[in-house]
């Protein structure tokens, strides 16, 4: 267990849209200070809850720049905004400027940054499958010919490469089919918030689809980000917690799926935040959801209470088989969220 402890990475996910963007590039130094090992933007153009929503390689390389330790990724792009050369140009050119600290992160794709914008999405999983094909091929400084389902290229290269010619890829997966694909072709995998006995089962689609392609799981970063909030009192942590409980749980399905037996009205029952559009519309019945949430629940997919707590709960992911705790800090006081990581809860995994 010991070695296991050492071999966890804890991870910082910027406060957007909650922070201005100026204010973004301190948080990422303070939380690299602190230990943190790893920082992530999400990479969308609308949000929900609404705020502020920059651009996610324009942050991340300004952050590269003002950090020097920390592994930078995007939770999560998607293969459906930018032209697989154009991402991996992207993504190299950041990488540089990182001195080849970069993952990058994709799925398949959310409606709140594809439909309003008239971005085309089919077959988000066999793009997602070709993007990672040309992007890889580009990065070894391959003059490319390729014929695709979606993208034609003809003696293409790039003229900037990854420090390391590979950036690690991961994949933010959760159907069966995704996480199996994860099993076989990523280097790592990024869940949304799941409680504990969730993120077990679902590793076992990992897991098949790393056995089937002859790989090992040591070979394959397991994260998961978690909403956290940390105080002196257990109780007033757990409070915050109840406040956010439909982003802590996007789903009805994930509480149904956990053991929640909550009565749902029928326009909820099919709520997803991968589907929703960023509207008063579906704004609103988040937060009808989010009233329907129990408590325990919302506990139960976060990690919350004394730094103790939050030890206890963090080590219960461990042995599901996380090996990448990225969290979201929720206070109440942030400042204090990151100095109990930084001397308390990050060190006792570190063996420090």
């Amino acid at each position: 267990m010991e070695t296991m402890k050492k071999s966890i990475r804890f991870g910082c996910f910027l406060p957007i849209p909650a922070a201005p963007v100026d204010k973004l590039f301190k948080i990422s130094k303070v939380n690299e200070d602190a230990g943190f090992d790893s920082i992530w933007v999400p990479d969308h153009i609308l949000f929900i809850p609404p705020g502020i929503v920059p651009e996610a390689w324009s942050v991340l390389a300004a952050i590269a720049a003002t950090t020097e330790r920390a592994v930078l990724g995007t939770c999560v792009s998607d293969p459906h905004r930018h032209h697989p050369a154009v991402l991996a140009q992207k993504v190299a050119t950041v990488d540089q400027i990182s001195g080849g600290r970069v993952i990058l992160g994709l799925g398949a794709g959310e409606a709140m940054n594809l439909e309003p914008f008239g971005i085309e999405s089919k077959k988000p999983v066999s793009k997602l499958i070709e993007t990672v094909t040309i992007m890889r091929r580009l990065w070894t400084g391959e003059i490319l010919n390729y014929e695709g389902k979606f993208w034609r290229l003809k003696e293409a290269f790039l003229q900037i490469n990854p420090v390391r010619r590979k950036v690690p890829i991961y994949f933010g997966a959760n159907s069966p089919h995704t996480l199996r694909l994860t099993g076989q072709m990523a280097d790592g995998w990024l869940s949304i918030p799941l409680s504990p006995k969730l993120y077990r089962e679902r590793l076992k689609f990992v897991k098949e689809g790393a056995e089937k392609a002859g790989r090992s799981m040591d070979d394959i970063d397991t994260g998961i980000y978690l909403y956290t909030s940390v105080t002196e009192n257990a109780e007033d942590a757990r409070r915050q917690i109840e406040t956010i409980k439909s982003q802590v749980i996007p789903s009805p399905e994930l509480l149904l799926e956990a053991g929640y037996d909550v009565e749902l009205p029928d326009d909820l029952r099919s709520l997803s935040y991968f589907k929703a559009l960023a509207d008063s519309e579906w704004v609103e019945k988040f937060l009808a959801f989010g009233n329907l949430i129990p408590r325990e629940a919302a506990i139960d997919f976060s990690v919350a209470g004394t730094a103790r707590d939050c030890i206890d709960k963090i080590d219960e992911y461990v042995r599901t088989g996380a090996k990448h705790i990225l969290l979201i800090n929720v206070g109440p006081d942030p400042r204090k969220v990151v100095k109990f990581y930084g001397e308390e809860i990050i060190p006792y995994f570190k063996g420090k």
